[in-house]
């Protein structure tokens, strides 16, 4: 630690401690990361999507002439799609 920065005081913290006497609804709410619930369904959907993507993928012919053939990258690539917008999406 070099000598200017040692009689400076710490830096305030972004919440401020509740005061005594305050009912709880007023204390200061606390954003944590992760993935609300609407996330959480939206990832379960993508995860389906692939595991019938990859299902689908596995049933196709190799002359690829078949449903499954066209069936299996809009699933699979609809599935990756919905990932990053289920981990971007916002709980109201």
């Amino acid at each position: 630690m070099s000598k200017r920065n040692r009689n400076k005081p710490p830096l305030p913290h972004k919440t401020a401690a509740p005061k005594p006497g305050m009912p709880p609804s007023s204390f200061p709410r606390v954003e944590e990361g992760g993935v609300g619930g609407k996330g959480r369904r939206l990832l379960t959907v993508s995860l389906v999507f692939i595991s019938v993507g990859y299902f689908f993928l596995k049933k196709t012919d190799p002359a690829g002439s078949s449903v499954y053939a066209v069936l299996s990258p809009l699933f699979l690539l609809s599935g990756y799609l919905l990932i990053p917008l289920a981990l971007s999406v916002k709980e109201n």
